[in-house]
């Protein structure tokens, strides 16, 4: 689902490698996410680290099949499961990325979406094809922007000035 590699160049390669799924992630995707850039930050042979996604896509966001968000609504949902697993899980990969004390880049070949976007955004430097798009679909869900991206989004591209009316 990733793989991960390190090169003679000291760079530290993590690809999302689900293309038939657009590269959303999954549980265990996000989680070895995590462990592979907790491991670049111990790794002193490690000096930068670059994430991509296989296929049209950079990262579908997560697949929410697999979601809390896929329970809401059932007799067993309780909201307090769906922030925790928001803390734990793709909260955790950005914090991770944004507080890495070495370079990070995204390289972006496609439609980044939601927690994909975030992903991207967390990095230090976003390389982007001219096919490139961030989406935010989380407001079609009924959901509040997660994952950082509140956070992320207005400190990278500003908040608008006041308006001339």
């Amino acid at each position: 689902m990733i793989r991960v590699e390190t090169g003679d160049d000291h760079v530290c390669r993590i690809t999302l490698d689900r293309p038939e799924a657009r590269n959303a992630l999954t549980v265990e995707m996000r989680d070895a996410l995590v462990g592979a850039v907790r491991a670049g930050r111990a790794d002193p042979e490690v000096r930068a680290v670059l994430i991509t996604g296989t296929g049209d896509a950079f990262c579908a966001g997560m697949d929410l099949s697999a979601s809390t968000v896929a329970r809401a609504g059932g007799g067993d949902f309780e909201t307090r499961s769906t922030s925790e697993a928001l803390r734990v899980g793709v909260q955790a990969l950005v914090r991770e990325l944004w507080e890495l004390d070495k370079p990070t880049v995204a390289a972006v070949n496609g439609t980044a979406v939601g927690p994909g976007a975030h992903l991207a955004l967390a990095c230090d430097f976003v390389l982007v094809h001219e096919r490139t798009r961030f989406l935010w679909s989380f407001a079609r869900w009924g959901l509040v922007v997660d994952a950082g991206g509140a956070y992320l989004l207005p400190r990278l591209v500003g908040l608008p000035g006041p308006r001339p009316w």
